[in-house]
């Protein structure tokens, strides 16, 4: 046997022992990938119920818009501060007054950015 002979069927010899310890490991990493479809939906749903806090400080009611002081809007990445935003259900509009402290998630619709949920802050 040369040289390149020997270590080839050392080579060889190595893999087949090594064969069943690989395919082991990854038939335990296989269950890895079976988890990821349950915790996505967990994981929209998080991202869903993520509410912000802040303080109306104007009304629009004839353009459906509350003007709000907010803190961290934490799924869009966006720091504090004030701005406008449309309600995606017009008809909350009248159920609100500046100086009102609210808890709000809102989502950016098409450069939009709309707010699907809001309550009265406690």
């Amino acid at each position: 046997m040369n040289t390149t002979t020997s270590t080839l069927a050392a080579f060889t010899l190595a893999c087949s022992l090594l064969t069943p310890a690989l395919a082991q490991n990854h038939a335990d990493h296989a269950s890895h990938g079976s988890a990821a479809p349950a915790t996505a939906p967990a994981a929209a749903a998080t991202a869903e119920a993520v509410m912000t806090a802040g303080e109306i400080t104007r009304v629009d009611k004839r353009a459906s818009k509350l003007t709000i002081r907010h803190e961290d809007i934490k799924n869009l990445d966006m720091p504090a501060m004030t701005m406008v935003f449309g309600l995606k259900d017009s008809t909350q509009v009248a159920q609100f007054n500046p100086g009102d402290k609210v808890r709000f998630h809102v989502q950016d619709e098409g450069g939009s950015l709309t707010i699907t949920r809001i309550e009265r802050a406690e």
